[in-house]
């Protein structure tokens, strides 16, 4: 239960902080500049669409979804090498994929409504202090009148 418990939690972190950290900002900053490049050159030959690596690439450490599939394949191999035999690995590796695609979609989802509700408090809450001050002055006015 505790190596099931570490799975969840590294997956989710892993593609949390390649996806949306601020540590790799930097990291998905340069690949959507070269994806873009890439796309405006191809569009000026006059290319037919097909992606490069690097817009492949791009695409993924910006998707928690296509992200937590790779961190599961990679967390579930590190924390689970036991009971794997040749006739099953394949099937499990992909297991570990799906089931971490599964939760990095679900738990940076999870992060950023929780991320959201709190900008819409601090939001309402700012309008609420403006609105207290503009009565707070119009009560002024009218009592100096």
């Amino acid at each position: 239960m505790t190596e099931f418990l570490l799975f969840c939690i590294a997956t989710v972190g892993m593609a949390s902080i390649i996806t949306q950290g601020v540590i790799f900002h930097p990291f998905r900053q340069f690949f959507g500049n070269w994806a873009e490049q890439i796309r405006v050159r191809r569009e000026q030959a006059g290319k037919v669409s097909h992606w490069s690596v690097i817009e492949w690439f791009n695409e993924l450490i910006n998707c928690a979804q296509c992200t937590g599939f790779w961190c599961g394949l990679f967390c579930g191999l590190i924390l689970f090498p036991y009971g794997i035999t040749k006739a099953n690995l394949l099937l499990v590796w992909f297991c570990y994929g799906l089931g971490g695609s599964f939760l990095s979609a679900l738990g940076c989802n999870l992060i950023d409504w929780i991320f959201y509700r709190k900008m819409n408090a601090l939001r309402y809450l700012e309008e609420q202090d403006l609105t207290l001050a503009e009565r707070r002055t119009n009560s002024e006015k009218s009592g100096a009148a």
